[in-house]
Parts: C-alpha cells; structure tokens; sequence
C-alpha cells in the first residue's frame, strides 16, 4: 500500500476569497445588521475583522440554514476567527444540506475535521457522504487508504472492488487489495494528529501494528489497552489485542478480552483468527475448525486463515474428514497465495515497473478465481514498460472473455476449498476451558 500522510491533506483546505469594505462599525451598521446580518458580516470580513464576523454567524446561521454556500461561507469566517471545531461542523452542515453534492466541498470539510484531529468523526462522513453519493470515486479513494492504514480491511475492501469495477485503480490500490497478510508501515503523522486531539489515541492503531509486526508484543498491549480505555468500541483496536495476546502467549487474558468485545467483530478476520487459535490452545479442534473456515469466509485472501484450517483439518481427521480433493484443493490455494505474495513483493522491490511480474500476478490470482484483479493487473501492465518476452493483450483477452459485469469477486464454482462448509461446527464460545 502507498504511504498515506493524512497532515498532507490539510494542505488542501481551501481558501475562499470575499470582497467589500467599510470602515469601523457605526450605529448605523448595527441597524443593517439586525435586518440584514449576512450583509454586516461581510462587512466585517472585507475588513479582516474576523473576530467581529465570527460575532454575527449565530445569527446568520439562524436565517440561512438551508443555503450550504452561506454555511460554507461561515465556516470560512469560523476559521480565519481561530474556531476550527465550529469551521468543521459548519462544513460539513454544508455538505448535509446539499446531500453530499459537491466532492470539493465534501473534502474540504473532512480536511477542516481532520485538521482538529477528529479523525474518526471524518470517517463517518465520508461514508455518509458516499452513501448519498457513490460515484464520488476521488473521495472513495481516500476513505480506502484510511481504512486500510487503519487496518479496517473489511470496510476498506468494498471501496477496493468499488473503485476496480469503476476502472479507477492504479499499482498501489491493488497491492493493497491483494495483501495475503498485514503490511504495516510508519508514518509520523498519525501521532502528529493525536497531538491535535489528545483525547483520541485512535489514530495510534497503526502504530500499534508497527509494534505487532516488529515482535514488540508488551509494547502494543499496552498502547492498544491504552486506546481502549477510552474507546472500548473501536473493532480494530478490540481485534488487534486480541492477536497481541495470543502472539505473546497470553491466552489467560482472552477470558477478559473476549467479554468485553462489542460491536461488529465477527466480521473480522483477525477475529476469528484468534479464536481458531485460542480453540486449538484447548485442543478444542472442531470449534478451532469453525473459527479458521469463518476467517476465510470473510476474506479468500487471508492466508493465516487457511494455514490454521489446514491444520485442523490434520489433527481432527477422523472426526472431521474431508474429500482428498477438497484438503487438495486448500494445499493449492495456500502454494497460490503464497507465491502472491513473493510475486507481489518483488513487483513493489522492482519499483512497480515490471511487466513479468504484473503477469505473474494476475495468472496466480486467476487460479484464486478473482478475475476482476487479474483483468486489473493485465490493465496496469499494459502501461509498463515494454517488454517483448512478455505477452500483456492475449492474457488479458483471455481473462477478459471469462468476465461479465455479474461476475462475482471471488468464484465459488471449480473451487472446492470455497464451496466448503463448516458451519454445522461449534463455535468457541462457552465451554473456554
């Protein structure tokens, strides 16, 4: 995944220019301001004299709520008179009034809440903004490289299809797309927005993910712990814990964690993964079983998922047998996803120049049955550099022929490690010990 500086975009918060001018407030003036506070305040704006503005957007608000261009007007003035909370509330008011319409605009206030360091509460609106307005596709890439940074794949992952469907991809969005396991990577920034709002550690997940990759277990149970005392909600932090624990051999701290999950984490795949896990630390196969196959329901790419269900498959095989082809079938996708990723790997090492290995990749995810990033990678290597021992418009032809705009993203048909199902097992729940 490309590296995602979220300061960069307070950079882009733009500018409204105004004109007009008077001098100092007369009696007069405060007159035309009781009948006419718009006018008054762009008196006082077109003499700099924000604080004097910022006095009169109450009232302005008051008599043009549902016009969102004199609602961005005063989130202007709430800017410039040093109220950036109020600026970003009135931005994205702006946006509500006029359902999401304008893209500029809908960046513009996520930058605005961003820039006092309320990340999250961005987030939120520009899912919202999406919901109203899916064809917002530069808005759609940002909130997929948040997602992804803020290790939200799930939620990251329907922007991704999105995007490819609407032919907006580049190399970076599918490396990203096509990540068999995690990829963490430092940005200073992150911290930097915790700094603006030091009641929000949230934006510390990827740091905690530095942590995890680097072996720094102690370390990133303490900072996830930390992020959760004040946001017991948030499902990214809850999941990554949850592996902290069982990476450091702290299955006794499971009992704790797992009661005070809330929200949607059984659509994660870290969480079922950690409770294939922590089932087979109980020698509990059949439910281990359960939480391995679920890791893989979610996601066809989650290799840890498919190594942990393999094994099970191993240790319970008299009491869970399955087709020789079937266990074939998982042994062949775990060789492909692997080579996926030692493809993927030396594509970004080779500077993302290669035509080789954009080739190579697009073949292995056509054995993965996901045509739509196959066709996706066959697009970008036509724009690579030539090369003629590489043959890019037959191969792309041919998967081109297979696909249909009702083309599911991952096939289930000829792939009987997908078309398994498991879910007649016990899920690990109650009997934990």
């Amino acid at each position: 995944m490309r590296t995602f500086s979220i300061l960069i975009y307070l950079s882009c918060l733009a500018t409204i220019s105004f004109s007009g001018g008077c001098d100092r407030f007369s009696v007069e003036q405060n007159r035309v301001t009781e009948r006419n506070p718009l006018a008054a305040l762009n008196v006082a704006v077109g003499l700099n004299q924000w604080n004097d503005a910022w006095l009169l957007t109450d009232a302005v608000r008051t008599v043009h709520r549902n016009d969102p261009d004199v609602l961005a007007h005063l989130a202007w003035v709430a800017f410039k008179s040093e109220h950036p909370n109020e600026s970003a509330e009135l931005l994205m008011d702006a946006c509500q009034v006029e359902r999401y319409a304008l893209e500029e605009r809908v960046q513009q206030a996520f930058v605005a809440t961003v820039h006092v360091g309320r990340l999250f509460e961005g987030l939120d609106f520009l899912e919202a903004a999406l919901n109203s307005q899916p064809e917002q596709l530069v808005t759609r890439r940002l909130a997929y490289d948040l997602l992804m940074a803020l290790e939200n794949r799930s939620q990251a992952m329907r922007h991704g299809m999105f995007l490819v469907r609407k032919r907006k991809f580049d190399s970076e969005l599918l490396v990203s797309l096509c990540n068999v396991s995690r990829n963490a990577s430092s940005d200073e920034s992150w911290a930097a927005l915790v700094g603006r709002n030091p009641n929000d550690k949230r934006p510390l997940i990827p740091q905690a993910m530095i942590a995890l990759s680097k072996g720094l277990h102690g370390d990133a149970i303490v900072l996830l712990e930390d992020i959760l005392q004040s946001h017991p909600e948030n499902v990214q932090a809850q999941i990554l814990l949850g592996e902290a624990y069982v990476d450091a051999g702290h299955f006794e701290s499971l009992e704790v964690w797992a009661e005070r999950l809330q929200g949607d984490y059984e659509f994660e795949v870290g969480y079922w993964v950690t409770m294939g896990k922590w089932s087979s630390h109980h020698d509990n196969h059949p439910a281990a079983l359960r939480a391995f196959w679920e890791a893989t329901k979610l996601d066809s790419l989650a290799l840890e998922g498919w190594q942990g269900l393999r094994q099970e498959l191993d240790l319970s095989l008299d009491e869970f047998r399955v087709p020789d082809s079937t266990n074939k079938a998982i042994d062949d996708r775990i060789e492909d996803l692997r080579s996926l990723k030692r493809a993927k790997d030396r594509y970004v090492k080779s500077r993302s120049i290669s035509r080789a290995l954009a080739k190579e990749i697009s073949s292995t995810l056509v054995r993965l049955g996901r045509l739509w990033e196959a066709e996706a990678w066959l697009a970008i290597a036509t724009k690579l550099p030539e090369d003629p021992n590489v043959d890019i418009e037959t191969a792309r032809q041919s998967v081109q022929s297979l696909l249909t705009v009702n083309t599911p993203w991952q096939l289930h048909h000829g792939h009987a490690e997908i078309e398994l199902d498991l879910s007649h097992l016990p899920r690990f729940t109650e009997d934990r010990h």
